[in-house]
């Protein structure tokens, strides 16, 4: 992982002031420290501070108090909002508009213009697989169709940054897998441009991210490597045995889960060290072992079982 930072929020406060007495905090004193090149992801409920969060980021608003860096500059100047790409959660364009005419306005506006611009928009349009629906109206556009020509927008400058908003969302399973190639391959072929996106689906951010950070109510509850979080419980396993001998299977599957299947007696062991030793105990028993399979808990069960101290989890920046 780059130790170089490219966002580094620092005890960063929102607070909405609702009428004269009323107030609501919307992200309290979080820090974090995002490392070049990387994938982020953002978790958290609704109302628990992401939209927040990234709006301050890319200067839409002004932070309480705390400070936003990026790339070393104060976050909501021009020379910062230059360094990000931007995709917004819903992406709508002029329904009259090419997808090439899109790129073209926005490149315009970024001031670029002539055969630079027009050779970029050429690139980005066959890199994200709109070759030739460049060519027709976004009237016609899938949402699939949509999101993909919004990501090329965010790239037409190059970036070091992109900030994604709920990427994924409202696509159907293809698109949803089309997104996530590219940005796999954005993450492969730009290797130096950092990602950071919220996004509801945890399959997503399991696939996608090296590190994932999670708000509630506006705090940050946890920020860690993906990896660390899947492997903080014990790893389960399914053993499946056949020729147990009758007068050592009770004593062999007390205290396992275990199912009959029609390869033999399948048991659920939790832990390497367990496995082990219910190994050892079968093959004295007699019993063949037929498979063993390791099941990996997933992140949605890492975040949310109760059997996980996410308050042990380290917080703060990810070095």
């Amino acid at each position: 992982m780059n130790s170089t930072a490219d966002i580094i929020l620092t005890d960063l406060t929102k607070i909405f002031h609702i009428g004269v007495f009323k107030r609501k905090v919307g992200v309290e004193k979080l820090s974090l420290s995002i490392p070049r090149g990387e994938i982020i992801g953002l978790l958290g409920a609704n109302g628990s501070g992401k939209s927040t969060t990234l709006k301050m980021i890319l200067g839409f608003l002004r932070p309480t108090s705390g400070r936003i860096q990026i790339c070393g500059r104060d976050a909501g100047t021009r020379s910062s909002r230059e360094l990000i790409g931007y995709l917004p959660e819903n992406p709508r364009f002029q329904k009259f508009l090419k997808g090439r005419d899109v790129l073209s306005y926005f490149g315009k506006l970024n001031g670029m213009g002539g055969s630079v611009l027009s050779k970029r928009v050429d690139e980005l349009l066959d890199w994200v697989g709109l070759g030739k629906a460049g060519e027709e109206r976004t009237q016609g556009y899938s949402k699939g169709m949509t999101q993909r020509l919004a990501i090329a927008q965010s790239l037409l400058k190059r970036p070091k940054i992109l900030i994604f908003d709920e990427p994924m969302s409202g696509l159907d399973p293809l698109g949803r897998i089309e997104i996530r190639n590219l940005i796999q391959r954005i993450h492969s072929e730009l290797s130096d441009t950092t990602i950071f996106f919220t996004t509801h689906i945890l399959s997503d951010v399991e696939a996608l991210c090296s590190t994932v950070a999670l708000l509630k109510k506006g705090k940050l509850e946890l920020y860690c490597p993906i990896a660390d979080l899947l492997t903080k419980d014990s790893e389960n396993y399914s053993v499946t045995v056949s020729a147990l001998p009758a007068n050592l299977r009770e004593g062999i599957l007390k205290g396992n889960t275990s199912t009959e299947t029609p390869l033999g007696v399948t048991i659920q062991v939790s832990g390497t060290d367990l496995l082990m030793n219910q190994l050892t105990e079968l093959r004295k028993a007699g019993a063949r072992i037929v498979s063993i399979t390791s099941k990996r808990q997933g992140l949605e069960e890492a975040l949310f079982s109760d059997k996980i101290s996410i308050q042990g989890l380290a917080a703060g920046s990810v070095a």
